[in-house]
């Protein structure tokens, strides 16, 4: 499970409340299975940032704090390292970004994992990153779930 941004969180921790355990921190299991499902923090998966406080990352701590079944180790500064105050990040910084997540994604082992976040980040990713069928490519709406299977392909760099 990979999260990010308050909204963000607050959506993924309602849609995915069924996996959520008894309450202790990070003691989390899916349904009757004993294997934890990690629900994970992470900087790549945010919402477009710069120029308005709103999309600005709050301080990582007071996530924690907030948040403690969410596991922000991956979040390695405390404060807000991509937003800027003088301009918006572009569509292409946005998909980097979007790739750079989807690097580590594809060495992840599990297999059946969920990511709550904005519509923007969504609407890049699907028009921008994904090959896919152009029904996946429309605006997600709030709370918005969509299920579909990435393939995660290797360049072949010999001839």
């Amino acid at each position: 499970m990979l999260l990010f941004t308050q909204r963000a969180l607050q959506t993924g921790l309602i849609a995915f409340e069924h996996l959520l355990g008894d309450g202790n921190e990070r003691s989390y299991t899916f349904q009757r299975d004993i294997t934890p499902v990690p629900f994970l923090a992470h900087e790549m998966v945010r919402e477009e940032t710069g120029v308005h406080v709103c999309d600005k990352r709050r301080p990582k701590s007071q996530q924690v704090k907030e948040f403690p079944m969410i596991d922000f180790g991956l979040i390695t500064s405390e404060e807000d390292l991509l937003f800027r105050t003088d301009r918006r990040e572009s569509k292409a910084e946005i998909g980097d970004r979007i790739y750079q997540f989807m690097e580590w994604l594809s060495e992840r082992e599990e297999t059946c994992i969920g990511i709550s976040s904005h519509s923007g980040w969504l609407l890049t990713a699907f028009n921008g990153v994904f090959e896919c069928e152009d029904s996946l490519k429309a605006w997600f709406q709030t709370g918005e779930l969509r299920s579909v299977r990435l393939v995660f392909k290797q360049n072949d760099r010999h001839h």
